[in-house]
């Protein structure tokens, strides 16, 4: 195969020397190589966090992806056994969109397929339509033609505008300390800045500072090479304390600053002595609020999709395969043409943004709440978390003789040894030798994913105990191996990152550790909490939860007459729905009954099926179909919100919350049922869940506000989900939790009390 290098006279040969060279791999990995780094240009997801030399690498011990699962539990790095293990599903589903078939059955033959004029006018035309100028004028060169010219638009035509490309800038490196001085005096008078980092890092709380780029108008950057221990090009490079004397003040001034994800550049920068004020606008931020539901929001994706224009991207900078170069040892004239572009680009998406974000309606959403929770979140991400080491170094051997046991009784279950992470053998002994009842087909056999041993659990001992199995696992590799490695040796802390663009409803997610994702109410998850403590005797843990806030805030919005007493009068909601779902006085509702009609309760917000329901409560269809109609007999106000909602999406194509921030439905109108009837589920949950999190989030910023203002040695350290955790002097315990409960009480007003629980405790388990 042959691969363009430099237009149509210089090509590389693909071949399989080249693929062992540049990849590290033999051709016949090459599905295996791609279930793990991906292709963004193919939507082909990958895993997230391993790059090409970590694929190579696994390959060249394991040889495919089937034997790097079996062999998860040897490989020793914790962060690379983490990702494996939380994003196996898309490794197997990436090597799947990478094979090529070549034994489908088309059904045509390649008459069929035969295109009988594609030198007509109609195609050239449709060729530089699309921007393939070249393409077209060798297309019409060959047919012995002359491009034709555009027809004139129709009057509607304007969503086929194609978009000019855009212009290359002219980007500079900043060379010496009076050049950096004069420079510095014209950017103090810049009407918007927009700044950009460079570091040897991802993480910002481990990233040292390469470079600083910045540009004031579009078509030009500037790059600032910072020395550094590990550069190789001191010459080319100014001392960070000149840098910082003479671009201190640019940054800490009131001249307006952008930036693309730039809560990473104002930690990195604070990190380094800087300070950075006036941020005003994130170009991240911005796609964001006005898609959230897109999934890419980086800035080379949208330099093509609103500029169209190829960026210079890290890969192209660095290398990839054994060839990658740390940007340490890049040329800064080089590195310069790169980070100003970053910073040219980013200038001009934000002036394209501004106007869309105006125009939108939801420019209150990213001026009141995304861009102010910048640097709320950073604050938090700086101050981390104190880690008992000790204490997960033991939990560890604990979880190792749990795991022991666990495996000992499923193969005494099994009637003989297996490899219990191996699917295939699983397989075998679940419906081979077991004959259990299969479940759910897949490509390689019957799937024994996690849904498909909750459905078969109580039909085998052996179920359980796989479950249990799998959980102490994960756990183990997650979390409790993870952890300790985490802990940052300058700060002795963990400090995650919190991510604002993720989650289509507004929901803050966080990695690095992923905190979210660690049990709630089970006996692991509290062991797992323990851990999480305070590093000084001055010191104690709160924790502060909303209290039941998205049954709440549906009481709120349906206008719900029961739902709203219930609440107004300090009734037990769980109760009150166990008494109309069962028949019965809410005085004769059982510990069981509460149980399953608080399910119930959380279920219905978001839009639950009665399979769904008989799913999540192990009852029959029929019964969960019952407790549902009850349901809506019980709180009709509801089933009117529900039906009012999907009728809204079908109407407008989107659904929004309280506070305005909206979630386009895309599937709403379909005519094909299972999208269809998502679709609904997300008109109707999404303002619900939406609006919880825009509520922590204005309480986020008010508390952060009432923290700097007062001065408090207190601080916030964590959000997970509902919950605040915070780090609390001891001096300051009384007024400071009084402060912040009422902060998050009074985030929004509501038709009924918003009940914010809390405690004390010297981990985050026993203030939990």
């Amino acid at each position: 195969m042959l691969r363009g290098k430099k237009g149509v006279t210089e090509f590389v040969e693909i071949d399989s020397a080249w693929v062992k060279e540049e990849l590290g791999v033999d051709v016949k990995q090459i599905p295996d190589y791609m279930g793990i780094v991906g292709d963004t240009s193919d939507n082909i997801p990958g895993v997230k966090g391993i790059g090409d030399k970590g694929a190579s690498k696994l390959l060249q011990e394991y040889k495919s992806l089937d034997g790097v699962y079996k062999n998860l539990e040897k490989i020793k790095n914790p962060g690379l056994k983490t990702k494996l293990s939380e994003q196996k599903e898309n490794a197997y589903l990436s090597k799947q969109l990478a094979t090529i078939r070549r034994d489908l059955q088309l059904g045509i033959t390649e008459k069929d397929i035969e295109i009988p004029d594609y030198k007509s006018d109609a195609a050239i035309l449709y060729f530089k339509s699309q921007g393939y100028n070249v393409l077209s004028k060798d297309l019409a060169k060959s047919a012995g033609k002359e491009v034709p010219k555009d027809p004139e638009p129709a009057a509607d035509s304007s969503e086929n505008v194609t978009i000019p490309t855009a212009e290359k800038g002219s980007y500079k490196l900043i060379s010496s300390i009076d050049e950096l001085s004069k420079i510095c005096r014209g950017l103090l008078k810049s009407r918007v800045l927009s700044v950009d980092t460079e570091t040897t890092s991802p993480n910002p709380a481990m990233a040292e500072l390469v470079g600083i780029s910045f540009s004031n108008q579009e078509k030009t950057g500037f790059y600032v090479s910072v020395k550094n221990n590990a550069s190789l090009f001191q010459d080319k490079s100014l001392n960070l304390d000149e840098v910082r004397e003479h671009l201190g003040p640019v940054l800490s001034s009131q001249v307006p600053k952008v930036g693309q994800n730039i809560k990473y550049d104002l930690i990195v920068l604070e990190n380094h002595g800087f300070v950075l004020n006036n941020i005003q606008f994130d170009t991240m931020l911005a796609s964001y609020v006005l898609r959230p539901e897109g999934r890419r929001h980086n800035m080379d994706d949208l330099a093509k999709e609103f500029l169209n224009y190829n960026t210079i991207t890290y890969e192209d900078l660095v290398g990839t395969g054994k060839k990658k170069k740390e940007l340490t040892d890049i040329d800064p004239e080089q590195v310069a043409e790169y980070a100003a572009e970053d910073a040219d680009v980013t200038f001009r998406l934000y002036q394209i943004f501004r106007k869309s974000i105006k125009d939108s309606g939801v420019e209150p959403i990213l001026r009141e709440m995304e861009m102010p929770l910048i640097s709320v979140l950073a604050k938090m991400e700086k101050t981390g978390i104190a880690l008992d080491v000790p204490y997960f170094e033991e939990l560890a051997r604990d979880f190792d003789r749990e795991i022991r046991h666990l495996e000992s009784e499923i193969h005494r279950q099994a009637g003989g040894p297996f490899n219990i992470a191996s699917t295939k053998e699983l397989q075998k002994i679940l419906f081979d030798d077991l004959k259990l009842r299969i479940v759910k087909k897949t490509q390689t056999g019957f799937s024994t994913d996690h849904e498909v041993l909750e459905e078969l659990a109580g039909e085998h001992p052996i179920i359980e105990k796989l479950l249990d199995y799998r959980k102490y696992t994960k756990l183990k590799s997650t979390y409790v191996d993870a952890l300790p490695k985490m802990v940052n040796p300058k700060t002795g802390r963990i400090h995650t990152s919190y991510n604002q663009t993720i989650a289509a409803t507004g929901r803050l997610s966080s990695t690095d550790p992923n905190l979210q994702n660690i049990p709630i109410r089970d006996r692991e998850g509290r062991l797992l909490r323990k851990g999480f403590t305070v590093d000084s005797n001055d010191y104690e843990i709160l924790s502060l939860d909303y209290s039941q806030i998205e049954l709440r805030i549906m009481a709120h919005i349906s206008k719900d007459p029961a739902m709203l007493e219930a609440y107004n009068h300090g009734l037990d909601i769980h109760k009150r729905t166990a008494a109309a779902l069962y028949g019965v006085p809410e005085i004769d509702v059982t510990h069981e009954m509460r149980d399953k009609a608080k399910v119930v309760n959380f279920s219905v917000i978001y839009g639950v099926t009665p399979y769904g329901l008989s799913r999540n409560l192990r009852i029959p269809r029929d019964e969960a179909k019952s407790f549902i109609e009850r349901y809506m007999t019980q709180y009709p106000g509801v089933k009117s919100y529900m039906d009012s909602m999907v009728e809204f999406a079908e109407k407008n194509g989107y659904v929004q919350t309280l506070t305005g921030r909206r979630r386009p439905v895309t599937d709403i109108n379909s005519t094909h049922k299972s999208a269809k009837e998502a679709a609904k589920r997300i008109a109707i949950n999404s303002p619900i869940q939406g609006t919880s999190a825009d509520m922590i989030k204005i309480a986020m910023i008010k508390i952060h506000e009432d923290i700097e203002k007062k001065h408090y040695k207190s601080r916030m350290l964590l959000q997970v989900h509902d919950e605040l955790v915070f780090e609390v002097h001891k001096k300051e315990k009384d007024d400071f939790k009084a402060s912040m409960k009422k902060h998050m009480e009074t985030a929004m007003s509501l038709d009924l009390p918003i009940v914010v629980e809390g405690k004390f405790g010297v981990n985050w388990d026993e203030a939990h």
